[in-house]
C-alpha cells in the first residue's frame, strides 16, 4: 500500500432497513459481474442468503403480531452488513493498486460502490469520551470496518489486548476514576493485513456521582 493513499473506497449505506437491502442488493449486482473481483469472497450465494435473512427478518418485524424482535433483525443486518464490509475492503485493496483515478473510479463503479478523495493519508486521530455509566469509557476509532485494540496503564511499556471491534467503537467497563490509561488500535484489512498501531492516546475517567 502506497504511503500516500488517494482515495478511500466509501458505500453511501442508508438509514432505514429496508433501503439498506436495495442498496445491498445493487452491490450484489455489482460485485457479481465485477471483472476486477473474479472470487469474491464472501461468495455470491453466502451474500445472496445473508441479503434474504435481512428482508425476511425486517418483514418478521412488520408483521400483526410481530415475528422477529428488532433485536434479531438486527442481527440478521449486521451479517449482511458484514459482508458489504469485506466487499469494501477488497475494493479498496485494488483501489489502492490502481494506476490512475480513472481506474480507480472503474474499479469502485464494479462493487456499485463510491470513491472519496484523500491529500494525504496523515496522523489519524481517535477519540475518548466518558461513557454515561459509572467506570465507563468510549473509544472512537477512525476507520471503517474491525479494529484491534490494545490498553496500558503505563504509557505502552506493557499492554494487553481488548475485544476487537467490528465498528470502530467500543465500550470500557470496570475503570477506575482517576486513573491513566491509554489506548491505541489498528485495522484489520483483508488477506490477514493490518494497518499501523495509532499512537498510544491517555484518557481517566471522572467519578460520576
Amino acid at each position: 500500500m502506497s504511503v500516500f493513499q488517494k482515495f478511500e473506497v466509501v458505500v453511501k449505506m442508508p438509514n432505514e432497513v429496508p433501503r439498506q437491502i436495495v442498496k445491498c442488493n445493487a452491490i450484489k449486482a455489482g460485485v457479481s459481474t465485477s471483472t476486477y473481483y473474479p472470487l469474491p469472497n464472501p461468495t455470491i450465494t453466502v451474500f445472496n442468503n445473508h441479503i434474504k435473512g435481512a428482508a425476511d427478518a425486517e418483514a418478521g418485524t412488520e408483521t400483526v403480531p410481530p415475528t422477529v424482535t428488532i433485536d434479531n433483525r438486527d442481527i440478521a443486518v449486521n451479517t449482511m452488513l458484514a459482508d458489504v464490509e469485506s466487499y469494501r475492503l477488497a475494493c479498496q485493496d485494488l483501489v489502492d493498486g490502481a494506476p490512475n483515478e480513472a481506474a480507480a473510479r472503474a474499479i469502485a463503479q464494479s462493487f456499485s460502490m463510491e470513491l472519496k478523495a484523500i491529500t494525504s493519508r496523515g496522523v489519524r486521530q481517535d477519540k475518548i469520551v466518558q461513557g454515561t455509566a459509572g467506570g465507563t469509557a468510549i473509544y472512537y476509532m477512525l476507520g471503517k470496518g474491525p479494529h484491534q485494540l490494545q490498553i496500558s496503564y503505563d504509557a505502552g511499556a506493557t499492554r494487553e489486548g481488548l475485544d476487537p471491534s467490528r465498528s470502530g467503537k467500543t465500550t470500557l467497563t470496570g475503570l477506575i476514576p482517576n486513573k491513566n490509561f491509554w489506548l491505541r488500535n489498528r485495522q484489520m484489512l483483508t488477506k490477514g493485513r493490518y494497518s499501523e498501531w495509532t499512537q498510544w492516546q491517555k484518557y481517566s475517567i471522572r467519578d460520576i456521582c
